[in-house]
């Protein structure tokens, strides 16, 4: 799938491109790609734990635990990299913001990979694996997970802000998806008068989905700061 994402070859409209030195339009195009690397592997980690929800695969885990690395080694060079770049070259207004911004949202990729770790190893505490009916949802909200997560960082490269809106919103559905799950567990505990450790499990799979929610939210509003 293709998407026309930020360049500085359209963002007339926000940036004068004559004070742009060479050297820092380089270092807006290297933001641009390695934004949209770190935005790939956190969908990777989305996807392989969708294949871990759906039929538990202990190969699955290590291999996602494995991307997240990868993940932790590009978040740490990142940062350093465009730190390094802001104290070196002292850019100013939206070229600031812009780097500003980068730094932040690889940190909350970084975030959303993590979270798809505790989902993943908390699956291995369920005895029966998870229940039936969440897994017919699983592969299909993971797919959702990776359509928000890749906007969310295509809104910013874009500087979209019809298209953080819609980010934001399906962010905030999940969320509420999220709440009606865990009510439903919560229920269920209160008529067996007691909390078994598989639905505590799952509300702990229920907490990391909401939080990767939470952390698309975070990224979409980076556009709102430029």
């Amino acid at each position: 799938m293709r998407h026309e994402y930020f360049s500085l070859a359209n963002a007339n409209h926000f940036m004068d491109m004559r004070n742009i030195s060479i050297d820092i339009e380089k270092e807006l195009r290297k933001l641009n790609d390695e934004l949209l690397k770190g935005c790939r592997l956190t969908q990777e980690a989305i996807s392989k734990t969708s294949s871990v929800l759906a039929c538990f695969d202990a190969q699955k885990i290590q291999e996602i635990t494995d991307n997240n690395k990868k993940i932790g080694v590009h978040c740490v060079a990142f940062g350093e990299h465009f730190s390094g770049i802001i104290e070196q070259h002292k850019p100013e207004g939206v070229v600031l913001k812009l780097l500003s911004s980068g730094i932040s949202i690889y940190v909350e990729l970084k975030e959303i990979s993590d979270l798809t770790i505790g989902i993943a190893k908390s699956l291995s505490n369920l005895d029966m694996g998870i229940p039936e009916r969440y897994k017919i949802n699983a592969s299909q909200f993971a797919k959702i997970f990776q359509n928000i997560t890749w906007d969310s960082v295509i809104s910013f490269l874009k500087q979209d802000t019809e298209l953080a809106r819609k980010t934001i919103l399906a962010s905030l559905e999940l969320k509420k998806i999220c709440n009606r799950a865990r009510e439903d567990l919560l229920g269920a505990d209160r008529i067996s008068e007691s909390v078994t450790k598989s639905n505590s499990d799952l509300l702990f799979i229920i907490q990391c989905i909401e939080d990767i929610a939470v952390h698309t939210v975070n990224i979409a509003e980076h556009v709102a700061c430029l």
